[in-house]
């Protein structure tokens, strides 16, 4: 039984059984609220749980899907108190899996949160959850990381005397992988408990719909982009999105910087699909709800599968390390989804360093995750049924049409909107507040820059308020908020 532990290691001879019992500690919260946030956008009928324990935190999904409980019957005892109109299954974990629950797997998001720690012999249930991520559409696994909770010397056995063991994060994935689990399983770190809020429990995502795609098919990807004085920045953004298979629409607002002159250029070396003006004549006023219309409507005309409303401070990239943006759309899109989120991270510079120059992913080391209303929703990219969608609406942030289907997991969002003291204080006070006036007071958007009204400067940001750029590190540590965006508010 090959189960991936040092050779020293000492597992737990005679365990205490554990009774899941509610308290005042939530454990694995952010597990739980990642279980229904994959549900409702999968759209699926059922959430199971195996070794739900007291299924305490399942009362939240009781009156949105059906919910099957599997585990030993004191638990279940609990578990029948907690969500009643549940279907309970008792079962011996170190058996697998019961076949019982294989007609609803299609139509399941799954859970399993710190189980595996707690079986003498784990392979079964490690074997049958492989076998069930290649048919439900996710499935999320967890259990305590033992560098991270007890030290990198620990041997064990392990403290919790109700654990038998317990693996470090690369030391599961191994064991994972050895079980039968495809390699492509998104792997990283979320809080234990919500009093604690530390991030000592590894967590696995895996599932017929998050696996990593492999086909090599491409869909035809457009980004729409408006642009005002973005010169410094708009060669980089449009060389990642030629770089990511997606064939690039500028619309320069009357700009003055040379950002219409450059994109012309670009347009030269193939790397613009089109570049114009918009509007037609110059305006003293940014008049943002006539550009998103006018997306909108382009869009609608453009003969591409694949729709990204863009800003020009921007890069965009898919869940899957290497898998450019028009692989992924081609993925999700045989999947029957047709509309994709992103997660928002700012990147900012240091007022340490204000003095800061393009190209801005190796410049701009330091970003902070975007925690305003409007970042927590960015529906900016969908299928192109050449029917214009309601962008304006919502200031952009979330394109609106019928049948939406967004895929559950949220691609990342990168952004670069002041970038140095100079552009930031040019853009700040020049370029947006005066321009966006009009439309602040009638509409109340804008409100990004209004922190900077009544001063004259941008300083830049401490280093300690912000978080270190390292994408592996990225993925690990933040794999929850970068996903889904829960625990971000």
């Amino acid at each position: 039984m090959n189960l991936h532990l040092p050779v020293n290691y000492v597992s737990q001879g005679e365990c205490t059984h554990y009774l899941d019992l509610p308290g005042n500690l939530s454990y694995q919260p952010h597990v739980y609220e990642l279980l229904g946030f994959l549900a409702e956008r999968a759209g699926v009928r059922y959430i199971i749980d195996i070794g739900c324990g007291s299924a305490t935190k399942l009362t939240a999904y009781a009156d949105k899907f059906e919910i099957i409980c599997i585990d030993c019957a004191d638990a279940l005892n609990l578990a029948r108190s907690q969500v009643p109109g549940a279907t309970f299954i008792e079962w011996d974990l170190e058996q697998g899996i019961p076949d019982t629950i294989n007609d609803f797997l299609s139509s399941a998001v799954v859970v399993c949160a710190d189980v595996i720690e707690h079986l003498k012999n784990p392979i079964p249930l490690t074997r049958a959850l492989a076998t069930l991520s290649r048919i439900c559409p996710y499935i999320l696994i967890s259990t305590p990381d033992r560098v991270r909770a007890r030290g990198i010397l620990d041997s064990g056995p392990p403290a919790n005397p109700s654990h038998i063991r317990e693996w470090s994060f690369d030391e599961f994935g191994r064991f994972l992988r050895n079980s039968g689990f495809h390699a492509s399983f998104f792997a990283g770190h979320t809080i234990n408990t919500d009093f604690h809020g530390a991030k000592t429990t590894t967590l696995v995502i895996s599932g017929a719909q998050a696996g990593r795609p492999i086909s090599g098919a491409r869909a035809s990807v457009a980004a729409i982009t408006h642009v005002f004085n973005e010169q410094d920045i708009l060669s980089e953004v449009i060389q990642h999105l030629h770089a990511n298979g997606v064939e690039v629409h500028i619309f320069d607002n009357w700009s003055n910087d040379g950002s219409f002159e450059l994109a012309n250029s670009l347009k030269e070396q193939g790397l613009c699909k089109n570049v114009q003006r918009f509007p037609i004549n110059p305006t003293s006023d940014y008049e943002w709800h006539s550009q998103l219309q006018y997306t909108s409507e382009y869009a609608a005309s453009l003969d591409v599968e694949w729709i990204m409303h863009h800003d020009a401070d921007e890069l965009r990239y898919s869940p899957w390390p290497q898998v450019t943006l028009s692989e992924a759309f081609a993925h999700i899109d045989s999947q029957g989804y047709n509309a994709v989120d992103f997660t928002v991270i700012d990147f900012r510079f240091l007022r340490s360093s204000p003095q800061v120059a393009p190209p801005y992913q190796s410049s701009l080391n330091w970003f902070e995750f975007g925690r305003r209303p409007g970042h927590l929703k960015q529906i900016k990219a969908w299928k192109n049924y050449r029917l214009p969608v309601d962008l304006a609406s919502s200031g952009g942030h979330d394109a609106v049409f019928e049948g939406r289907r967004i895929y559950p997991l949220k691609f990342l969002m990168k952004h670069y909107p002041l970038r140095s003291k100079l552009q930031a204080e040019k853009k700040v006070f020049k370029d947006r507040l005066p321009r966006m006036e009009r439309e602040q007071r009638e509409r109340g958007w804008h409100i990004q820059y209004t922190q900077f009204e009544g001063t004259n400067e941008i300083r830049g940001w401490e280093r300690h308020t912000l978080l270190p750029w390292h994408s592996t590190f990225f993925d690990s540590e933040f794999l929850v908020e970068r996903l889904s965006g829960v625990g971000l508010v």
